[in-house]
């Protein structure tokens, strides 16, 4: 198991990739904080990690509001004495529409949730991070950022920008024993993005598979395996990276 002895806190548990991320860390042998906006959303996911035997931490709270994020990580680092691995789990479903009938509230929601939010969280792990000279971040992100897509400018800026951080900050903490690198997936099944009720239909199926190359959905638990190495020993060598996991819908 390649997590063992580790301490993970996953945020926004119960959306996006957060069900499978907890699934494979707690397979690979990772201790556990889930963290979510209500008790009773984490709860489900608590209880899944505790049958295959970890420590959990469940913690709630606003982390679009910085002082939620310092809460939280230190909550994390009290209760299990380190934190060794942060994922940054953000997703907010966007609306298109033409770029200037996007309202101020718009756009300051979908930085909020997609961009204030992965940057509180990695600037308080980095607080603990650096110090003891070891960490790993994965911001779960989009490979929409590559493209851009039209009619969603905001979700598609918010996505942008959370690619250049993991950029930005990778190069600045390698040094300091950080790995920070992001997934910018698109087509994998999730709970939010691709929901069973979504992929159950086969008009809707076949209509998004003709824009994948891979001929297919990638299922929740194959992004969670690249995070699972991602944030294990074997992926030191990878540094500022955001990999596309889209199965050839963007090839940057």
């Amino acid at each position: 198991m390649r997590l063992t002895g580790k301490v993970a806190l996953v945020t926004n548990v119960s959306h996006f990739m957060g069900p499978a991320i907890t699934e494979e860390f707690a397979r690979e042998g990772a201790s556990l904080a889930l963290h979510d906006r209500e008790e009773a959303a984490a709860r489900p996911l608590v209880t899944l990690a505790e049958r295959l035997g970890r420590s959990v931490l469940a913690l709630t709270g606003d982390l679009t509001r910085s002082e939620e994020a310092d809460r939280v990580v230190a909550a994390v680092v009290e209760h299990f004495g380190r934190l060794d691995i942060l994922v940054n789990n953000n997703a907010f479903p966007p609306s298109g529409s033409p770029t200037e009938e996007v309202s101020d509230e718009q756009w300051r929601a979908m930085m909020a949730r997609l961009l204030d939010e992965p940057f509180y969280c990695l600037r308080a792990a980095l607080r603990v991070m650096r110090p003891a000279g070891r960490g790993k971040i994965i911001n779960m992100s989009s490979a929409a950022a590559y493209p851009g897509l039209p009619r969603y400018a905001a979700y598609t800026a918010a996505r942008a920008g959370v690619n250049g951080l993991t950029k930005a900050v990778g190069r600045e903490v390698g040094r300091d024993g950080i790995q920070v690198n992001a997934i910018a997936q698109n087509y994998v099944e999730n709970p939010t993005s691709f929901p069973p009720e979504l992929t159950a239909d086969a008009g809707t199926l076949q209509r998004m598979v003709k824009n994948i190359p891979a001929g297919r959905l990638a299922r929740s638990e194959e992004s969670a395996r690249l995070a699972a190495y991602l944030a294990s020993a074997d992926a030191d060598f990878f540094v500022g990276q955001v990999i596309p996991f889209a199965g050839g819908w963007v090839t940057p």
